[in-house]
């Protein structure tokens, strides 16, 4: 995997360590809308971002990478 590849990996896999503790805030408390809403986003995120990391390694596996727009 590319410098970039790995570093991208490692951004997502803060990501979802980010949302992972708001999850466990969220579990913990009394629910308003706004907060089932917030949640809902997250864990769309967090499907995302596994789409993100599988597509990465399918990229690598491959040998079609591609870098950063700069």
């Amino acid at each position: 995997m590319s410098s970039y590849g790995s570093e991208h990996v490692l951004t997502l896999l803060k990501e979802l360590s980010v949302l992972k503790e708001l999850d466990s805030d969220y579990e913990g408390s009394p629910k308003t809308e706004s907060e089932r809403d917030a949640h809902g986003l997250r864990q769309q995120r967090h499907h995302e971002i596994g789409d993100e990391i599988k597509a990465l390694a399918e990229q690598k596996k491959n040998g079609t990478e591609q870098s950063p727009i700069v």
